[in-house]
């Protein structure tokens, strides 16, 4: 990840980290390494740090396990999600197990679309935002640093000194399952105090995606909507925190973290410098901030051309709280266990053309055996 000098933090300075990365490196203990983090509002040159801290997998009960295989929720996922984990499956289910389940020393070439994207929002973060270091000694350290993330940008939609959040960590439960994600950008309307959410997509061509495209994009932002809403309304998934991540809310943070959290004053209410700064203080302060404001209110995706990275198609997506409890119910069932994987459905089979997996994908033999005995019976 990139990184900066510490210099200044002021007030609206925010703390990040690339979480997903580090929960990718799951194990028994964390191991104590420098990470990186991101100071908000400021634009300025960054660097390449190749640490990468680790933190606890989940506990299992042998005894319990007997032969049956691990849920995809274990054996893939460590025992919880991503938001971004949800919007690949709705694209293609075997495609996201197939990737998931790549060994690590097997490298598939990231295609130039997606570096182009990744490329794309790193130069939108930093407009509104440029990077620090922080050294993490714990799992609590790494979970912390996105605490601070999501509290000192609630706390500045709060005093509404900015009107553009960029990168927000975002986290709750859906049907008893802990999800991760980062949203894009919330918009502040200072006049109204109305939040909106909008998720970029890059595109090759200057024109709207097909409707596949849009159903994926459209579960994803509902998501962080869901998540963000869930935090308004005090649902701060504490118990998720130890029991599926094995943090320690009431152990004290490292001294990087809590100097770092000190020099900012919009990170705590009122804290006493002399008792240890921990999770669980922090995520007080993320209760009583969330609860504050009012739930998002529109949900937007920004379509930028590659060629330019400039957006052509502000769309709207209408919040559906049904349609989304059914595709997360339906998503959940494979995680959980209670269903086999499935590929797409034949009128989607255009999506094969393109997927890394093709020629050696089990879904495709299944359906074309099965269209096979279907022809031999007319």
């Amino acid at each position: 990840m990139d990184e900066d000098d510490w210099g200044g933090i002021s007030d609206g300075d925010i703390l990040a980290i690339d979480l997903e990365e580090a929960y990718e490196l799951s194990a028994t203990t964390a191991a104590s390494s420098t990470q990186t983090a991101r100071k908000r509002h400021h634009s300025e040159s960054v660097e390449k740090d190749d640490a990468k801290p680790l933190i606890k997998s989940l506990k299992t009960d042998d005894n319990s396990l007997d032969d049956k295989p691990l849920p995809p929720i274990y054996s893939l996922r460590g025992g919880y999600l991503w938001v971004s984990d949800f919007s690949k499956q709705m694209w293609c289910e075997q495609q996201l197990e197939y990737s998931l389940s790549v060994p690590v020393d097997v490298t598939i070439p990231e295609p130039k679309w997606v570096t182009k994207g990744s490329e794309l929002h790193l130069a939108r973060e930093l407009e509104v935002q440029d990077y620090v270091k922080v050294t993490v000694t714990s799992s609590e350290d790494i979970f912390a640093v996105k605490v601070i993330n999501l509290l000192i940008a609630l706390k500045s939609i709060l005093t509404m000194s900015a009107a553009v959040h960029r990168e927000v960590p975002i986290f709750g439960v859906v049907n008893g399952v802990f999800i991760l994600g980062k949203i894009d950008e919330i918009r502040l309307d200072r006049e109204s105090f109305s939040l909106d959410i909008v998720d970029f997509k890059t595109r090759k061509t200057q024109k709207a995606p097909g409707r596949a495209q849009k159903i994926t994009q459209s579960t994803q932002i509902m998501l962080y909507k869901r998540l963000f809403d869930d935090l308004v309304r005090g649902l701060v998934p504490r118990h998720s925190l130890t029991v599926t991540l094995q943090l320690d809310l009431d152990k004290a943070l490292g001294e990087s973290v809590t100097e770092n959290i000190h020099s900012s004053h919009a990170v705590l209410h009122c804290h006493d410098k002399k008792m240890p700064l921990t999770l669980s203080l922090l995520l007080d302060e993320v209760k009583e901030a969330a609860e504050s404001l009012p739930f998002i209110n529109q949900l937007f995706i920004d379509y930028i051309w590659q060629e330019d990275n400039q957006s052509f198609l502000l769309e709207e997506v209408k919040y559906d709280a049904i349609w989304l409890e059914t595709q997360m119910t339906r998503c959940l069932a494979y995680w959980k266990g209670e269903r086999q994987c499935r590929g797409v459905d034949i009128e989607d089979a255009w999506k094969c053309h393109s997927c890394d997996y093709q020629e050696s994908c089990q879904w495709i033999v299944q359906k074309t055996k099965e269209l096979q005995l279907a022809r031999e019976k007319i």
